[in-house]
């Protein structure tokens, strides 16, 4: 049942029943916030989630006054994913000045929240071609002291540490594993401090993960896993096919190619045989009418036009497409892949339509989970339920990094 009327702020408001399991909100504060929002109007959606972020902030900040360190760490992180909701919808370029503080207060408070954690995560600055990547490791609450598996758990197309925190990071401190937290180009403060987009060659920003990971005394060598989410389905097992470091990949939602999902919608916009077969040079005429087309739609104007242009660097269809064409593993890449991998898909999203592509290409030890809209897990990411996502993918890494440890033993 959709609590606001327009498609685009719906979705992004889902993100906070997702999160509520996890400490991100709650179904009556999403309710209340629907009222106040104008169908269609971003402004007034970004004053009411970012005004309600406002107010937990002040809750928090008189809480910890107060000493009441759970309340205070509560409206923390609550506060951190309402003001990543609420800027969300002003991406594009020209960026936003009320995005770019949106952010610094969503990251800021974001390290309070990590400082009142039992253990308080610690701060990383991870060296990366002439910057550095911003990461948190956090312990586990039950082996805070102990060599444990970590995850190394990253984002995808737009999300922050923030949002990998309340949708993967959580359930897996609870499962008993440690976390590194990181963001990369394209991604939170690189983006939109530095102006760094992303890359489809991802494994040049996670070996620099890994190395940082080495040097922490609780980190298992053994047991490092890389999960990200969204387009890190692409990202997964890119990495994995030139990180050989890793015990095991989720890719969620399993993704073979990416510019060739876009190709598949142009194709619906009336791309000729003859101008796919000059990809990723596109005809300019058909790019113009494209372009009008996307902007026509909300959704699709955010995601293709105001997202995708700031986040992959591109200025235009054509560039856009170009890009993307980037983004797509080879049965010869693939079979370099070592490691386990889980593959992911729902049935509602169509980022995971070549899933199954992927997953019949890995010639190593790999696993194919399907979630599906009966179970209430079928849309993007299992968004609105990642507790049975978590579960499941958690339970394969349990199994699989047991089954690697007794055969080492």
């Amino acid at each position: 049942m959709a609590l606001f009327p327009d498609p685009l702020h719906d979705e992004f408001a889902s993100w906070i029943l997702g999160f509520a399991p996890y400490g991100g909100g709650d179904v009556g504060e999403v309710e209340v916030l629907a009222t106040q929002v104008t169908k269609a109007d971003d402004d007034s959606f970004f004053a009411a989630f970012s005004g309600f972020a406002e107010t937990l902030i002040e809750q928090g900040d008189q809480a910890a006054s107060a000493g009441h360190r759970a309340t205070a760490r509560d409206c923390y992180l609550r506060a951190s994913a309402f003001l990543g909701v609420a800027y969300h919808v002003l991406y594009g370029k020209p960026v936003d000045p009320r995005l770019v503080a949106a952010f610094h207060t969503q990251m800021d408070t974001f390290d309070k929240a990590m400082a009142l954690g039992t253990p308080p995560a610690e701060r990383l600055e991870i060296p990366y071609e002439g910057t550095h990547i911003p990461a948190y490791f956090l312990r586990a609450p039950a082996f805070p002291d102990a060599v444990r598996p970590t995850i190394l758990i990253g984002g995808g197309w737009d999300s922050t540490m923030v949002e990998n925190h309340l949708g993967m990071g959580v359930a897996a401190l609870e499962r008993g594993y440690h976390v590194l937290l990181h963001d990369g180009p394209g991604q939170g403060r690189l983006l939109i401090d530095e102006g760094l987009v992303l890359r489809h060659d991802w494994e040049a920003v996670v070996t620099p993960v890994v190395d940082a990971a080495l040097t922490l005394d609780l980190v298992d060598p053994a047991a490092i896993v890389y999960q990200p989410w969204s387009l890190g389905g692409y990202m997964a097992p890119r990495v994995a096919a030139f990180e050989h470091r890793l015990a095991a990949v989720v890719a969620d939602p399993g993704q073979m190619d990416v510019g060739g999902k876009l190709v598949g919608g142009l194709r619906l916009l009336g791309l000729t045989d003859d101008q796919a077969a000059r990809l990723p040079a596109l005809d300019p005429d058909f790019a113009a009418t494209a372009r009008t087309f996307l902007e026509s739609d909300r959704n699709l104007n955010w995601a293709i036009i105001r997202r995708g242009f700031w986040t992959n660097g591109a200025t235009d269809i054509g560039s856009m497409v170009a890009e993307l064409w980037k983004w797509k593993l080879d049965a010869e890449t693939v079979a370099r892949i070592s490691c386990p991998v889980l593959v992911t898909s729902a049935e509602g999203d169509r980022a995971s339509t070549d899933s199954q592509d992927l997953f019949d290409a890995i010639t190593g030890p790999k696993e194919h989970i399907h979630f599906t809209a009966a179970e209430g897990a079928g849309m993007h990411c299992e968004m609105l339920n990642r507790s049975n996502a978590n579960r499941r993918i958690l339970d394969w890494l349990d199994d699989t990094l047991a089954a690697q440890r007794s055969a080492s033993a």
